[in-house]
């Protein structure tokens, strides 16, 4: 006895490639950073993108007190969060 597989097999890994959430602004976000992969090379920008997919309980919340303590000390860096930042 087998098992009835759609054509293809099964599959091995899935990914997302659009966010499940409904916000207009997540949304144009995500069109921005599909624009900036595919026309530049950046890894970083890939990366961005990758974190805009996750899911909520992958984008834990930031205290600014955290982001202060991690940014301490490089002056001429920036950064980008894909995630709520709470001020407390």
């Amino acid at each position: 006895q087998g098992i009835d597989l759609v054509a293809g097999g099964r599959n091995k890994r899935t990914k997302r490639t659009a966010p499940k959430s409904d916000d207009v602004y997540l949304k144009l976000l995500v069109k921005l950073y599909r624009f900036l992969v595919r026309r530049t090379k950046s890894q970083f920008n890939a990366v961005i993108l990758k974190r805009l997919f996750m899911s909520k309980t992958n984008r834990p919340p930031l205290s600014l007190r955290r982001l202060v303590k991690f940014m301490d000390g490089k002056v001429s860096c920036s950064f980008a969060l894909c995630r709520t930042t709470k001020s407390l």
